[in-house]
């Protein structure tokens, strides 16, 4: 297993909590990574609406399975160089830098780092499209394992794939609500 490094000056990390960065990545990692899984869903949402959803930390533990709290550490407006902490159950904190941020149309974030040596590289891309009785997003997720996960990445790859499935029906359930 890697050795925590110092987390970046520049960065928000709790410091009482082991640092591992990830690789520097922007939007090229869309393209590069290896391992790449993409989703579409029509919501009943417009664009607009579901970026609010987006920009609610309260939304994503009601449907990304495994997220316990969002906390933006950055002030809207929301753009380019965004940043935001996630807490995943079991206690892995990961920590994002918007990479691309369109309101109503794209956001695209990379992890700088983690708490756990889980990830060299991670990312995720949405495109919003609008449509007739809401928008069709589509969602992209890549990334490169560490080594202490990638010998695993084969067993779970299905399991994970099934998951990520499960955030967009839950997605979609949470903003019929709206």
């Amino acid at each position: 297993m890697a050795e925590s490094a110092p987390p970046p000056v520049d960065k928000p990390h709790n410091p009482d909590k082991p640092y591992f960065p990830c690789k520097d990545s922007d939007f090229g990692l869309f393209s590069t990574a290896p391992v790449l899984l993409s989703f579409q869903k029509n919501l009943p949402v417009t664009p607009d609406q579901l970026f609010d959803v987006f920009e609610d930390p309260t939304s994503w533990p009601r449907w990304a399975h495994g997220i316990g709290r969002v906390v933006w550490t950055s002030p809207k407006p929301f753009g380019v160089g965004t940043t935001r902490t996630v807490y995943f159950w079991g206690g892995m904190e990961v920590y994002e830098d918007f990479v691309r941020w369109e309101r109503g149309e794209e956001m695209a974030f990379v992890f700088y780092g983690t708490t756990q040596d889980v990830f060299l590289r991670f990312g995720e891309h949405y495109v919003v499209q609008p449509m007739e009785g809401g928008c069709r997003l589509t969602w992209t997720v890549a990334f490169e394992p560490a080594a202490s996960w990638a010998s695993f990445l084969p067993l779970a790859k299905p399991m994970l794939r099934a998951n990520l499935a499960s955030y967009m029906w839950r997605l979609g359930r949470y903003c019929a609500r709206l």
